[in-house]
C-alpha cells in the first residue's frame, strides 16, 4: 500500500522512517520515497491494510514536529569531499567484522585496533581531564531502575528483557531433554520462563545513578567513566553497524552541583570539537534530540531543542548518504538526583553525561577513509600507527597484533 506524505523535513522524515519499524509484525518492508512523496509498505497477505494504515497515520502526527519550533545549532561542522565506497561489504571481505545475529556484531584486526584506539584516547583526553573514578557495571539492570529512569515511558521499544527457566524440576528436565532429542528452538520458551525482573541495559549511565542513591555529595560532586555493553532492539534499524542491538558505550558522567556539571560538559564539547580536527574528520557538531518513542515526542523533543540538553557528533557515512551520531553531550538537570535521592550541599544533585558508541566511529572511520592507514589523514593515522606500536612493544613476544 501507499500513503501520501505531506512534510518533508530532514529530522521529521528521519524519525518516520526509524518508527516505522515498529507499527505491526504484519509489515514485511517499507520505503519512504521523498522525491515522490510517498510511503509505499509490503505487508503479509493476511494483514489488516486499514489498521496499518491507521497506525502509520498516528506515526505521521505523532513526529510532525513544524508547530513546536525544532531548532538546531551548529556548533561546529568540517565536512571533506570523500568517496561513497560500501565500507560494511569491504569489512566483511576482509574479515574485520562478523555479524554473529541480527544486531550483532564481531571485530577483529585492524577494526578492532581501532576500536581499542579510541577507547585509549577517551581515556588519555576526558578520563584524565575531568580525573573521572573508574567505575564497572554489570550488562544487567534491574527494570525498577529503568522505570525510574523514565526509560519505558521514552523507549519502550529498545528493550530486551532478561528471563531464566523457571525453577523447577520438570520444565528443566524437559527443556534439557527437548534440546537434546530434538535440537533447540523458541518454542520451548513458551511457558517455561520466569517472570522477568532485568533487562540488558539500554544505557551506561544508569548504573551510575542507582549506585549513588542516597548518598550526599561533597561539593562540587564527582565525575565517573564507564564502558557497558549495552542492547537496543529497533528491529529492521539494524542494519550495517550504524544501529547494532548489542553495542559498546562509553561514558564520562557529572553528579554533583550545577555549576561543576555544567562546566565540564562545556569543557568536554571543546575537547571532542578538537578531536575532531585533528583526525580531520567530515562532521557536523550540533543540538539533538532523542528519538523519543511517544505520543507526546514533538513537546519532549522541542524541549530537549530549545534548552541544547543533547548535543550530537555526527559523522558522515558517504556511501549510505548520511551521517550518524558517534558521540552525545546530555544534560539532566537534576532528574535522576531526585529519582534516586542524591543530593549536594541539601539540594538535589545535577547530572550530566557524555558517550561515545564505539561501534559507531570504527564503521564511520572505515567509512570515510576506507582500509588502508597509510591514506587516512594525519593525525588518524600517526595517532594509530603510534598505537598499534605501543601494544605490540607492551604484548609478549609470542602474542601476535592484527596489521
Amino acid at each position: 500500500m501507499t500513503i501520501d506524505l505531506e512534510q518533508l523535513d530532514a529530522d521529521y522524515l528521519a524519525q518516520v522512517r526509524y518508527a516505522l519499524a515498529f507499527i505491526s509484525e504484519d509489515v514485511v518492508s517499507y520505503d519512504i520515497d521523498a522525491a515522490a512523496k510517498k510511503i509505499t509498505i509490503d505487508l503479509r497477505p493476511a494483514a489488516d491494510e486499514a489498521e496499518v494504515r491507521a497506525r502509520v497515520g498516528e506515526i505521521l502526527s505523532r513526529y510532525d514536529q513544524s508547530r513546536f519550533g525544532m531548532k538546531t545549532v551548529v556548533d561546529f561542522e568540517q565536512k571533506r569531499d570523500l568517496p561513497a565506497f560500501d565500507a560494511w561489504a569491504g569489512m566483511l571481505e576482509r574479515r574485520w567484522a562478523t555479524p554473529v545475529g541480527d544486531g550483532h556484531v564481531v571485530l577483529r584486526g585492524p577494526a578492532a585496533l581501532l576500536m581499542a584506539l579510541v577507547d585509549h584516547k577517551v581515556d588519555s583526553i576526558f578520563a584524565e581531564e575531568f580525573g573521572a573514578e573508574l567505575e564497572y557495571f554489570p550488562s544487567t539492570i534491574k527494570s525498577e531502575t529503568l522505570h525510574r529512569c523514565n526509560h519505558f515511558t521514552s523507549f519502550p521499544e529498545h528493550m530486551d528483557f532478561v528471563a531464566h527457566l523457571k525453577q523447577d524440576l520438570g520444565v528443566l528436565k524437559h527443556f534439557s531433554d527437548t534440546c537434546r532429542d530434538k535440537g533447540w528452538s523458541p518454542e520451548l520458551h513458551d511457558g517455561t520462563m520466569s517472570q522477568s525482573d532485568f533487562a540488558i541495559s539500554p544505557s551506561c549511565c544508569y548504573h551510575a545513578y542507582e549506585a549513588m542513591e542516597g548518598w550526599e555529595l561533597e561539593k562540587p560532586g564527582r565525575c565517573i567513566t564507564a564502558t557497558l555493553h549495552c542492547h537496543r532492539y529497533e528491529a529492521a534499524n539494524h542494519q550495517y553497524m550504524s544501529r547494532l542491538r548489542a553495542f559498546t558505550m562509553r561514558e564520562v558522567v557529572w553528579v554533583g552541583h550545577p555549576a561543576y556539571v555544567i562546566s565540564g560538559r562545556a569543557r568536554a564539547e571543546q575537547l571532542i570539537i578538537q578531536w575532531a580536527k585533528d583526525w580531520g574528520l567530515s562532521c557536523r557538531f550540533e543540538t539533538a534530540n532523542d528519538m523519543f518513542f511517544t505520543d507526546d515526542y514533538a513537546v519532549k523533543a522541542s524541549f530537549q531543542r530549545q534548552q541544547q540538553g543533547k548535543k550530537e557528533l555526527r559523522l558522515d557515512v558517504p556511501w549510505e548518504g548520511r551521517s550518524i551520531s558517534c558521540f552525545s553531550s546530555n544534560f539532566h538537570s537534576t532528574t535522576f538526583g531526585k529519582a534516586f535521592g542524591i543530593s549536594v550541599a541539601g539540594r538535589p544533585a545535577t547530572s550530566g553525561c557524555i558517550a561515545w558508541g564505539y561501534e559507531r566511529w570504527v564503521y564511520a572511520l572505515l567509512s570515510q577513509f576506507g582500509f588502508k592507514p597509510e591514506e587516512w589523514p594525519t593525525g588518524l593515522r600517526s595517532d594509530y600507527e603510534y598505537f598499534v606500536m605501543a601494544r605490540r612493544a607492551a604484548l609478549p613476544k609470542h602474542v601476535a597484533t592484527p596489521e
